[in-house]
């Protein structure tokens, strides 16, 4: 039929699905070349109008702009790699005092619970003493684990980092004047910067607020956690409920932890940020991705499925500027809407 549009045409639809799962299995095959490149872009967003104001007040070329950003970003990751290397060097040097508090905890179990619940919790041995040399080598092996897993974290941060500065330093050569007001990638651009500013300052606040509390209930890894936070915040919905959950079993495995203080300092943590994520959040934010949450709960699990932790990190803008451009097009305008909540949007002149 000629008066059937070509939108609803089965041929087009059938093109339409293929098309999108050939460049879903481009965007994950190629993971490890986009994903640093795709931070560069993010970062390049956000730090752009530092960057001019830096040229404009101190007269310095771009070439020198872009050598100090670089600098900058080189020694704020090795400061946070420092940062996360001590703390689990803190971890280490309580490890003997977690080790006795939870060797406690196992022979109260065993003196409390009936005989039969009593052998299947403990650990078998021939020995009086074989329990608990058990349980000290079971925790030494999760200690040094633990140890070796964050090296490990460590240097894949530090090796992926280095990659994403130098896109940035030369993405930053090549940035040139901003462009027009009518262009959909200026729009996008603008979008994520604002996004990427409020989010980071929230953030900073909620990790920093969130450490000093740890750090005031004498739990260890205090900084770590906070900066966990910090980057945890970025994942909407989910990624404070796991900054809240990560320092739970030390806060319950304290050494000196009573049961008012365990529950005092989970209470605490957790009003930090229940107060940051629906409070602070949506006052100083507001809607400024127009994305409804069901889209972004779904985009986080697609990004996550493509690009790990990382793409959930990038989900939600990454999601609002394919929003944009999709309302730039009459035939994608609906899908736009539906992903704003808005189905019986008008449609843009």
């Amino acid at each position: 039929m000629h008066g059937q549009d070509s939108t609803t045409n089965p041929q087009t639809i059938c093109l339409i699905i293929l098309a999108t799962a050939v460049i879903a299995y481009s965007i994950y095959w190629l993971r490890p070349v986009l994903l640093p490149f795709v931070i560069a872009l993010f970062v390049v967003s956000a730090i752009t109008p530092l960057l001019d104001s830096l040229q404009r007040r101190l007269g310095a070329n771009r070439l020198v702009a872009a050598g100090v950003t670089f600098l900058a970003g080189l020694l704020l990751m090795l400061l946070l790699g420092w940062t996360i290397w001590a703390s689990v060097v803190e971890l280490r040097h309580s490890g003997p005092a977690y080790r006795q508090r939870i060797q406690d905890i196992a022979n109260t179990l065993e003196d409390k619970l009936p005989e039969r619940l009593a052998a299947l919790v403990s650990l078998p041995s021939a020995a009086p003493e074989g329990p608990r040399e058990d349980a000290q080598q079971l925790i030494d092996s999760m200690l040094r684990t633990g140890v070796a897993r964050v090296s490990a974290a460590l240097l894949y941060l530090v090796t992926n980092g280095i990659v994403v500065l130098i896109y940035v330093f030369f993405l930053l050569l090549g940035v040139s004047n901003p462009m027009s007001s009518n262009s959909i990638w200026s729009e996008i651009d603008q979008q994520i910067r604002g996004y990427i500013r409020l989010k980071s300052i929230i953030s900073l606040v909620t990790g920093g607020v969130f450490g000093l509390a740890l750090a005031f209930f004498g739990v260890p890894m205090a900084v770590t956690f906070g900066v966990l936070a910090f980057l945890l915040n970025f994942i909407p919905n989910v990624g404070p409920l796991v900054a809240t959950v990560l320092p739970i079993p030390l806060i319950m495995l304290h050494p000196d932890a009573s049961l008012s203080w365990i529950l005092i300092t989970i209470a605490v943590i957790s009003t930090i940020q229940f107060v940051s994520g629906n409070v602070f959040e949506p006052m100083l934010m507001g809607d400024s991705t127009d994305l409804h949450p069901v889209v972004i709960l779904l985009a986080l699990m697609f990004w996550g499925m493509m690009w790990g932790i990382v793409g959930m990190f990038l989900a939600t803008p990454i999601t609002a500027g394919i929003k944009l451009v999709l309302q730039r097009i009459e035939a994608t305008r609906p899908i736009a809407a539906w992903m704003a909540a808005r189905p019986h949007a008008p449609e843009a002149a």
